[in-house]
């Protein structure tokens, strides 16, 4: 009987037709990949035969052969398991062995065989592994460590796995058990018989697959499972000492016994590779070899040993890195830690001049950031010390520091030149007496342990800057601020700001602001709005801007007739009206956990606000309900100009009320608005409006077909938004 094999590699049938329009074509493409991709789990099952035949014809004996729904399920009589797949349908390239070289060869089509040039039997033998590239192309590696390449016909070309001709090839004829035997009929007619011995078995049970690693004079035992063995040999590699007891009769003729191994002593130098540990067992004329590769460390096991980890529990900063380390046999450590790019020091070296370690953690500050920072550690019991290890981590890119470097706030730099610049580095409680000059506060330290609170008159110029970029120093209101100059400035970046039922107010006659400014803000409040004018006359704030901050109502809202407000100026008597210029909304997100009733800019009862322009753009509003039936989702007002209402994102419960973007109360003078309203509004509820203008139904809102958000977080405002919803809201956390 000639020794070669048969191996049939499934392929799928694909049509490029031509196509008259790019859809026709990405459709064909798409067609392709997915009939690559359904070749994967059948080539796996094919490589898993050449595997299987290779075995089988080095001459294993079987103990149990079952066949089910297709496969054939082998044990040998060493406990292995080999899986045979005859039931394939394909067109395939014939792998064999050639009869008279021992090496692999395949043919295409019924061609000359081309060989592989790699050995298919014999120890130096390899077992080919086959793929289908993306673009539908058989490859092979033959294991030499030369990696995947192209299987070709005889010219060269590349052979391709997808076809348009259908066949019923089948990797065998059969795959039987003939009397004592597992008898396989190759698709060629070729025959393969082995012979299967019931009730015999010798299988090492092991708990983890691959080399059992041993440290140094160790000893390892494991269970060997018998089943009609009469004798047996060991064998293991020099220097190893192997011993078998006395099989215990069990359950079903099943007979258990001890393999114990143990690894060469540490002093004991041994130049051999060998890896087995082998049992020959026999039964009558028949006998097979079970067998576990085994290979050592070299190291004492008593000896001090540790290794480091970058830790799980603490991030990286910009000047600290932290190193988890686990210690045996020793409970004192030393490490060095240095940029990558320096020569390792050797253990020698971290023992005299290496930093002492305390507990299983270290964190390493004073690092330069957006470095890379490797950690060498040795552990140590008196003069025993182990082998260095090594973890390496990324230092953050180091914060920016405004006092020193400067900061924009609505194209204004401030910076430690500023009039009244002070870096103030300990916690401190603003009043009005702080108020009362120039001021450009910088807050915060490195280390963010500093809290702030104000209230009181502001009578100047004023800037409250969280110092460092990557910490939002918390500044809480403990009482109101009172906005009394309309010529001044007031702004705050990069802060936590928490209005505790307190605001900011323009009173008095002459009260108010030039500018109040949000930028790069974490706002929290409860009350019923954060800036008003609620008892002003002729105060004003003449722009108002709220840019790249996320605005959380932490209030219990208590329905949708009770409104919540961001800006109100909902006072008959108010005539400072006319010098409100702007209120500008961009970037921002805006949400309650609760559904609530919401206007960002309440003017209903005050005159017309003839000279003031509002723009509201890439803003995220999440659970803010219009007030009343006809309210709007998002601004009351008179006003002179909507100078842009797009691209916000609504996500809205569902409710029977009308969504609307924007609601002006009166129409002398008539409103200005943009020509373009591209919004998105998500409401579960299909009964009312979603149009961006109140009255005007023609600028529509983009209705999302599923919710906007793959993930939400409402204890850190963080909405990330999905594929669909991309162009529309906030950028915050989606960049």
């Amino acid at each position: 009987m000639k020794k070669y094999l048969i191996l049939l590699f499934v392929a799928a049938a694909a049509v490029f037709q031509s196509c008259d329009n790019n859809d026709d074509l990405w459709d064909a493409i798409d067609d392709l990949k997915s009939r690559v991709q359904a070749l994967e789990t059948q080539v796996n099952a094919l490589n898993d035969n050449v595997k299987a035949l290779q075995t089988l014809y080095s001459g294993a004996t079987v103990s149990e052969v079952k066949n089910e729904d297709g496969k054939c399920t082998i044990t040998l009589t060493d406990g292995k398991t080999l899986t045979l797949v005859s039931d394939i349908d394909a067109l395939v390239p014939v792998v064999s062995i050639n009869e008279e070289t021992g090496m692999w060869q395949y043919s295409i089509g019924g061609g000359e065989p081309q060989s592989l040039n790699v050995k298919a039997e014999a120890e130096d033998g390899k077992t080919p592994t086959f793929q289908v590239t993306d673009d539908g192309y058989w490859q092979v590696d033959l294991g030499d460590g030369q990696g995947w390449r192209d299987v070709t016909y005889a010219d060269g070309s590349k052979v391709s796995a997808i076809t348009d001709t259908p066949t019923e090839d089948k990797f065998f004829q059969t795959v039987e058990v003939v009397g004592d035997s597992l008898h396989i009929v190759m698709q060629n007619g070729d025959e393969l018989d082995i012979p299967i011995v019931k009730g015999f078995l010798c299988q090492i049970v092991t708990e983890s697959e691959g080399v059992q690693i041993f440290d140094a004079g160790v000893t390892k035992e494991f269970t060997v499972n018998m089943r009609g063995v009469e004798t047996w040999i060991l064998t293991a590699p020099e220097g190893w000492t192997v011993e078998l007891s006395e099989p215990v009769a069990g359950a079903d003729d099943m007979k258990t016994a001890t393999l114990s191994v143990t690894s060469p002593a540490p002093t004991r130098a041994t130049a051999s590779t060998a890896k087995d540990v082998s049992i020959l067992a026999s039964s009558g004329k028949y006998s097979c070899i079970a067998k576990i590769q085994v290979e050592s460390t070299g190291i004492d096991p008593n000896a001090p040993r540790i290794t480091v980890a970058v830790s799980t529990d603490v991030e990286p900063t910009y000047s600290t890195l932290t190193f988890d380390v686990v210690l045996a046999n020793a409970t004192t450590w030393k490490y060095i830690c240095q940029s990558s790019g320096e020569p390792a020091p050797t253990a020698e070296t971290i023992m005299a001049s290496g930093t002492e370690g305390s507990g299983t953690s270290v964190t390493v500050s004073g690092l330069e950031g957006e470095t890379d920072y490797t950690i060498y550690v040795v552990a140590y019991d008196g003069d025993a010390v182990s082998d260095v290890a090594s973890a390496q981590n990324r230092t953050l890119v180091a914060p920016v520091d405004y006092y020193t470097k400067g900061v924009d706030i609505n194209g204004t730099n401030y910076s430690s030149s500023s009039t009244g610049a002070v870096a103030v580095e300990e916690s401190k409680d603003f009043t009005g007496s702080d108020f009362g000059s120039e001021a450009v506060y910088f807050l915060g330290d490195q280390d963010n342990t500093l809290s702030y609170t104000a209230q009181g008159t502001v009578t100047s110029n004023q800037a409250f800057i969280g110092r460092y970029s990557d910490s939002k120093p918390t500044l809480t209101l403990n009482g109101n601020i009172t906005l009394n100059n309309q010529s001044a400035t007031v702004a705050f970046k990069n802060l936590n700001i928490a209005f505790d039922a307190r605001f900011i107010q323009a009173t008095a006659d002459t009260g108010g602001a030039a500018s109040l400014i949000f930028e790069n803000c974490e706002i929290s409040y409860t009350g019923s709005y954060i800036a008003t004018f609620t008892n002003a006359k002729a105060a004003v704030i003449g722009n108002i801007i709220f840019r790249n901050c996320k605005i959380c109502y932490e209030g219990t809202p208590s329905g949708t007739t009770t409104t919540i407000n961001i800006i109100t100026t909902d006072n008959a008597a108010f005539t400072g009206a006319t010098d409100l210029e702007s209120v500008l909304f961009d970037n921002n997100v805006i949400y309650t956990e609760k559904v609530a009733s919401f206007i960002v800019f309440n003017g209903q009862k005050a005159p017309a606000f003839t000279n003031l322009d509002i723009s509201f753009t890439n803003n995220t509003l999440v659970n803010f309900m219009p007030n009343g039936g006809q309210g709007a989702v998002l601004l009351v007002s008179n006003c002179k100009s909507v100078s842009a209402l797009t691209e916000n994102l609504y996500v809205i419960d569902s409710r029977t009320i009308n969504t609307f973007g924007f609601k002006a109360m009166s129409t002398t003078p008539a409103v200005s608005y943009p020509t373009i309203f591209d919004n998105m509004v998500y409401r579960t509820g299909e009964k009312g409006n979603t149009t961006a203008i109140y009255g005007n139904n023609s600028s529509a809102m983009t209705k999302a077909t599923a919710y906007p958000f793959s993930s939400e977080n409402f204890a850190t405002g963080t909405f990330i938004k999905t594929a669909e919803a991309a162009a529309y809201g906030s950028s915050l956390d989606n960049e």
